[in-house]
């Protein structure tokens, strides 16, 4: 079985179409979550994930949008304004986890512990952080949400971080994707019209300066210095 997996789209119709674009053909598409907030094209991606018949996992902007946890910013409102009943209620129906065959377990990532997965992390604090989902038989991690393409294995398990369609922060623009076949993982990164994208963020009624800036600067560099400042941070925390 050949199995397309797609991570943290956040409304980025340009790189959305580019992944599938160059991702061929598959047996089976599997969302880890995050496809209608941070971009400026939540209802257009959230009806293009639909037509595929994927099987979906519920991101934390998920639950934030389809109105079943935490507060909402004026991006998460915006975003959710965007959508139709029918299209929240489709995502209000994304599972919280999934395993598929031979002990993978899909979800969108770890929100028990108090840190970031970032490169770099411990083998214990990574099995810590997953450890409340994991099973006797889980051989695999698959997540999204750190925007940092991840592969580790511990002792425990081998954790895979997907990388993101959308919305980057690791310098790479590129919008990403993974092919799971015949028991093997390939990660896969493809240019997309980041200027189509940034154009349409610009004309984003809900952003104002200096947000605006800083988040088109995002999309421009895959970074900007609060964000990789506070990485740093993170990553430099987990040899204390």
């Amino acid at each position: 079985m050949r199995t397309l997996l797609l991570a943290d789209i956040h409304a980025n119709l340009p790189a959305f179409q580019s992944v599938l674009a160059a991702a061929g053909t598959w047996d089976r598409l599997v969302f880890l979550g995050d496809i209608a907030n941070f971009g400026p094209h939540p209802a257009e991606c959230v009806d293009l994930l639909r037509s595929l018949d994927p099987v979906c996992i519920m991101g934390n902007h998920d639950y934030l949008i389809a109105g079943a946890w935490g507060k909402r910013n004026f991006f998460d409102q915006w975003s959710r304004e965007q959508l139709s009943d029918a299209q929240l209620g489709w995502i209000g129906s994304f599972s919280d986890l999934l395993y598929l065959e031979d002990g993978i377990l899909a979800i969108h990532g770890a929100y028990d512990v108090p840190y970031d997965i970032l490169p770099g992390i411990p083998a214990d604090m990574l099995d810590a952080a997953f450890r409340g989902q994991l099973r006797p038989d889980t051989k695999t991690v698959l997540f999204g949400h750190y925007h940092y393409g991840i592969d580790c294995e511990t002792a425990t398990a081998a954790y895979h971080c997907i990388r993101p369609v959308g919305h980057h922060r690791d310098r790479d623009t590129r919008a990403g994707y993974s092919i799971l076949e015949n028991g093997t993982l390939s990660h896969y990164r493809v240019p997309y019209d980041i200027e189509k994208t940034v154009s349409d963020t610009e004309k984003m009624p809900c952003l104002s300066e200096p947000f605006k800036s800083e988040w088109i600067s995002l999309l421009k560099n895959a970074f900007h210095d609060s964000l990789l400042q506070k990485d740093a941070e993170t990553i430099r925390s987990y040899g204390a």
